[in-house]
C-alpha cells in the first residue's frame, strides 16, 4: 500500500505532466493566446482552491508552480518562477553633474562668497565640465586676469547660469553661443586672477537672463548681485539642485 505522502506525490506528478503536455500542444492547437487557471492543492484533504489565472499573448511570461517538500505536515511549498522578460521601471533622467571628475570642496557658499571652491589632486590637468547641458553665454577675463566661462541652462523652464572661474586655459573650439553637454570639456583647472592655489571657483545662479551674448548674468559684477539675491532667498547653488559630496572621484 502506498502512504498518503506517496499518493500525494504521484497525484502532483500526474498534474505536472498533464500541465506540461498542455503547455506544449496548446499553442499548436489554439494559437498563442492561452488562458491558464491555477489552483492551490491541499495535500491533507486533496481539495483545490482557484488562485487566479494568467494570459499569455506571445509566450509564457510567467507561471505559478508548486514544489513538493517532505516535512512533518506533508504540505506543499510555494515556489514562483518569474519571467526573464521583466519590465524595467522607468528611472528619472539625471540632469545635474559635478564640474570635475576629481574634487574636494575647500570653501562653501556664503553671502559674500556664494560659490563652491573646488581643488583636485590633478591640479592643472583636471578637466572642467558643464554641470548641465546648456549654451556658452560668455568667455572672458575679469579685471585681475581670471579666465572665466559662463553657461546658460534652461532646466524644465527654469533658467540658470553656471560660472567657472580661475581656469588655466579654455578648451579648444569653445565659443559664445556653442551648445555644450555635460561631457564637453570647457577648460582646465587653474589659478588665474586672484586665487590662493589651483582651484575652481564654481557658482550656480538661478533666474538669470537666458540670452546668448547677454549683458546680464554674464559679467562677474552682475553675477555678484544676482548671487546675493539667490543666497538671501535660500538658494545655495549646486547644493540646491543635487547632492554634493565633500570629496569625489567620479562625476
Amino acid at each position: 500500500m502506498y502512504s498518503r505522502k506517496h499518493k500525494s506525490f504521484i497525484y502532483i506528478s500526474l498534474v505536472i505532466i498533464i500541465l506540461s503536455i498542455g503547455l506544449y500542444i496548446g499553442p499548436i492547437l489554439f494559437g498563442n493566446n492561452i488562458m491558464f487557471d491555477f489552483e492551490y492543492i491541499n495535500t491533507k484533504d486533496m481539495t483545490t482552491t482557484k488562485i487566479g489565472n494568467k494570459e499569455d499573448h506571445t509566450n509564457i511570461l510567467s507561471m505559478l508552480a508548486y514544489g513538493y517538500e517532505e516535512d512533518n505536515l506533508g504540505e506543499l511549498e510555494e515556489v514562483e518562477f518569474s519571467s526573464v522578460n521583466k519590465t524595467t521601471k522607468n528611472t528619472k533622467k539625471r540632469i545635474w553633474y559635478l564640474p570635475t571628475t576629481h574634487g574636494k570642496i575647500t570653501q562653501y557658499p556664503s553671502y559674500n562668497h556664494f560659490a563652491l571652491d573646488i581643488t583636485s589632486s590633478n591640479a592643472y590637468s583636471e578637466n572642467i565640465y558643464p554641470v548641465a547641458n546648456g549654451v556658452v553665454s560668455s568667455i572672458y577675463r575679469d579685471y585681475a586676469g581670471a579666465k572665466i566661462v559662463t553657461i546658460n541652462h534652461n532646466i524644465n523652464g527654469v533658467k540658470y547660469t553656471s560660472q567657472y572661474v580661475h581656469l588655466s586655459q579654455y578648451a579648444k573650439g569653445l565659443k559664445v553661443g556653442k551648445k555644450v553637454t555635460i561631457n564637453d570639456c570647457i577648460g582646465k583647472m587653474g589659478r588665474t586672477g586672484i586665487a590662493t592655489g589651483v582651484h575652481l571657483h564654481f557658482a550656480l545662479f538661478k533666474n538669470c537672463s537666458y540670452k546668448v551674448k547677454n549683458d546680464k548674468c554674464a559679467k562677474l559684477e552682475d553675477l555678484f548681485i544676482q548671487g546675493k539675491r539667490n543666497y538671501s532667498s535660500g538658494f545655495r547653488g549646486l547644493q540646491s539642485v543635487m547632492k554634493v559630496p565633500h570629496t569625489w572621484n567620479k562625476r
